[in-house]
């Protein structure tokens, strides 16, 4: 493969620390994953047991970073969510993907997370020209993050893939800054 530069292990913001998962991060994961409501837009086993919690973040910590980083959302010295990024450096883009424990929802640190994401993608991937993110049309939390930062709508897809057990036909939404966009916003 070719060299690729990489995004840093450990982000710092006003009010959190995104670092690198760790095998230790299992117990504060299970501590959200097995609330209902939190994982109520996500494909996650229910019920959210301690292997699964172990087996996530085993998954992320063996994660290649050049291609698909993964950072524990440190709030007040607990991995209280994650924020990723899936990068195609041929394609030169990115999808972020985000979650946070529903104890910190609306208090804007998902918005602060993924702000200092794609501040460090676009920083240190010159090649990078677009970071789009999606999410399921019903899941009006995580579209106001996406609008917060000021993404594109971009379009709704009328059969999303997402949750394993679930037999609807659920809708999505894209949303995507292209560099050019984004840069002016810092």
């Amino acid at each position: 493969m070719i060299d690729v530069p990489l995004l840093p292990e450990r982000i710092e913001t006003e009010r959190l620390v995104l670092r690198r998962c760790t095998l230790a991060d299992a117990d504060d994961v299970l501590a959200y994953a097995t609330d209902p409501e939190w994982s109520r837009f996500l494909s996650i086993p229910k019920p959210y047991e301690r292997r699964h919690a172990e087996e996530a973040v085993a998954m992320w910590v063996l994660e290649d970073w050049s291609t698909h980083p993964v950072w524990a959302i440190e709030v007040a010295r607990r991995a209280s969510g994650q924020i990723n990024l899936r990068i195609d450096h041929q394609q030169r883009n990115a999808e972020m993907g985000y979650a946070v424990a529903r104890r910190f929802w609306g208090r804007g640190y998902m918005t602060e997370a993924a702000r200092a994401v794609i501040d460090a993608a676009f920083g240190s991937l010159p090649e990078l020209v677009r970071v789009q993110a999606g999410a399921n049309a019903g899941n009006q939390a995580s579209i106001r993050v996406m609008e917060k930062l000021g993404m594109s709508y971009e379009g709704t897809l009328r059969h999303a893939p997402g949750r394993k057990e679930s037999d609807s036909r659920e809708a999505g939404v894209i949303y995507a800054f292209l560099r050019e966009e984004w840069e002016p916003t810092r």
